[in-house]
C-alpha cells in the first residue's frame, strides 16, 4: 500500500515581491542593452563614472519596485503611478550620487541628476517598474 500524496506547502507571501523585484532587474539590464544598441549610446555617458553605476542604479529601481509590492497599496492606479515616479526619482538620485562620489566633486551633482533625469534608460527603468507592479498586482490573488 502506497502513502497518500504529500500537498504542497502553502505559498509564503512574501515571495511574490521578491521574485518580481529580481526579474524586473534583469529586465532593466535587458532593456538597457537593447535601447543601447538601438540608441547607439552608452547607458552612463560618463566615462568616469566607473563599472558599478549603471548596476547600482537599476538595483535602486529593484528596491523601490519591491517596496511598492510589499506594501500592496488598496489602489491598483496609485500602486503604479509610486512605482513608476518612485523609480525615477531613486535612479536618478543614486547616479547622481553615485556619479558626484565617482569624481569627488559635489558641483556635478546637479548637472549630473540633470543629465540623469533626460535620459531615456531612466524613463524605460520607471515603465518597466510600473509594468511589473501593474502585472503582479493582476495575478495576484
Amino acid at each position: 500500500m502506497s502513502a497518500p500524496p504529500q500537498l504542497p506547502p502553502p505559498s509564503n507571501p512574501a515571495l511574490l515581491p521578491v521574485l518580481a523585484a529580481v526579474v524586473y532587474v534583469a529586465a532593466v539590464v535587458a532593456g538597457w542593452g537593447i535601447l543601447s544598441l538601438l540608441l547607439d549610446r552608452d547607458v552612463i555617458d560618463y566615462p568616469d563614472a566607473g563599472p558599478l553605476l549603471g548596476p547600482a542604479m537599476a538595483v535602486a529601481g529593484g528596491v523601490v519596485t519591491w517596496l511598492v509590492l510589499w506594501r500592496r497599496p488598496a489602489r491598483v492606479l496609485a500602486a503604479v503611478a509610486i512605482a513608476g515616479f518612485g523609480t525615477y526619482l531613486a535612479v536618478i538620485l543614486i547616479g547622481a550620487i553615485g556619479y558626484t562620489v565617482t569624481r569627488a566633486d559635489g558641483s556635478w551633482m546637479l548637472l549630473a541628476g540633470a543629465h540623469f533625469a533626460l535620459s531615456p534608460f531612466v524613463a524605460a527603468a520607471a515603465g518597466l517598474s510600473a509594468l511589473t507592479v501593474l502585472v503582479v498586482r493582476a495575478v495576484q490573488p
